[in-house]
């Protein structure tokens, strides 16, 4: 199932409502419409409709425009809302649901967004030859006391989540949520420009570079040094916004003279945060300078991956009664050699042998340096 919720809007129901039950024109065939469900006082306008006779459609809409009416008298307020909402909730091709199970749906779409008893709607199916479609237009003006209205925050987030919990209580075909895919739409103005210059729109094929070298990245455990070095080969350059630390807090990529931002190209995974922390995409903070450095180059000779830099590691080192937290740098290929170091040297020590698990960056490792003195934080960590 998919879910998708349109921009709301100000001002009356009428197109939205009129839309749904097919009295304006429509975007796609219709074989069949039947009203679903809802919450609202007047008669369903469907069967007057068929019959060419559009007044119950009217009151109808007059039902959901009253709400608005009466907050103006009640608050005084010019702050500009937009009450309209209108979502659709998606069927494969093949897939069926009952009236019943359909109005069920949609009772527990709108409880999941927010909207309650208070909340008018009106929830209408579209059957064509390929698949079932659900239409909701709701008022989310809460017709009570206070007349508050139904928070929009998050709901794209909140509507993913209903939807994946519909699938799973019907068990429907699911689909993979935005954030696991790099699917991104397509506007209706990248599909022109895309036509008239006989191209995928920039920021795909953007998003499609740079997605092959996070994954090639991983395939190698690479780092962020090997990350830009492959965007290189692609002719995809990195450029850096840095904090008051002089650290990276923000990502912009350039391709053929054109700019654009980790965040705008798909801020749930491009961001700065989100290629460290959700694509695993190592950063050792104390390497900024060499990786400004990397980042400047552009010679067609420079396009091999670096693998000359040092990264820090950090790992714990532990038997049943003790555990000492190490960090120290290393090259990847020379990270197996310093790791059986520093076990010997601990078996040398204690007699015992260590084992070692991957640890989290902190401030109270103890900082291992082949050749130079412990260096251990006096705040402490005691095994």
């Amino acid at each position: 199932m998919i879910g998708k919720i349109f921009p709301k809007s100000s001002g009356s129901f009428k197109k939205r409502i009129q839309y749904i039950f097919g009295y304006s024109k429509h975007d796609h065939a219709i074989s069949k419409i039947k009203t679903i469900g809802g919450n609202y006082f007047s008669a369903d306008p469907l069967p007057a409709l068929l019959s060419g006779n559009k007044i119950k459609i009217d009151a109808l809409v007059a039902e959901f425009d009253e709400i608005e009416k009466l907050r103006k008298l009640s608050i005084d307020s010019e702050k500009k809302i937009k009450p309209v909402f209108h979502a659709v909730l998606s069927l494969r091709p093949g897939e069926h649901l009952s009236d019943i199970e359909w109005n069920n749906i949609a009772h527990q779409y709108m409880q999941c967004l927010g909207f309650t008893y208070a909340n008018k709607y009106v929830a209408v199916l579209h059957e064509d030859t390929n698949h079932q479609h659900l239409h909701i237009v709701g008022n989310r003006i809460k017709f009570e006391e206070g007349f508050r209205m139904v928070s929009d925050s998050n709901e794209r987030s909140i509507s993913v989540d209903a939807v994946s919990d519909i699938e799973d209580l019907y068990a429907l075909d699911k689909c993979p949520k935005p954030k696991e895919t790099w699917g991104t739409a397509i506007t209706h103005a990248e599909m022109k420009s895309a036509i008239a210059e006989n191209d995928l729109p920039f920021k795909h094929k953007m998003i499609a570079k740079i997605a092959s070298c996070i994954e090639k990245t991983n395939e190698t455990n690479g780092d962020m040094f090997t990350f830009a070095s492959l965007l290189r080969r692609q002719k995809v350059f990195i450029h850096l916004t840095l904090d008051e630390t002089g650290q990276p807090k923000g990502i912009t990529f350039e391709n053929d003279g054109r700019m654009i931002s980790g965040r705008q190209l798909k801020r749930s995974r491009l961001t700065w945060q989100k290629l460290i922390t959700q694509e695993n995409i190592h950063y050792d903070p104390e390497t900024i300078s060499d990786l400004e450095a990397e980042i400047q180059k552009r010679d067609e000779g420079e396009y091999e991956v670096v693998t000359t830099y040092s990264r820090r590691h950090y790992f714990f080192f532990v038997t049943k009664t003790r555990k000492y937290p190490i960090t120290f740098k290393s090259k990847d290929e020379d990270l197996t050699a310093v790791i059986t170091l520093i076990l010997s040297l601990l078996l040398a020590l204690f007699g015992i042998q260590f084992s070692v698990v991957i640890a989290e960056p902190g401030d109270y490792f103890i900082d291992y340096e082949i050749g130079k003195p412990l260096k251990i934080p006096d705040h402490g960590y005691e095994p």
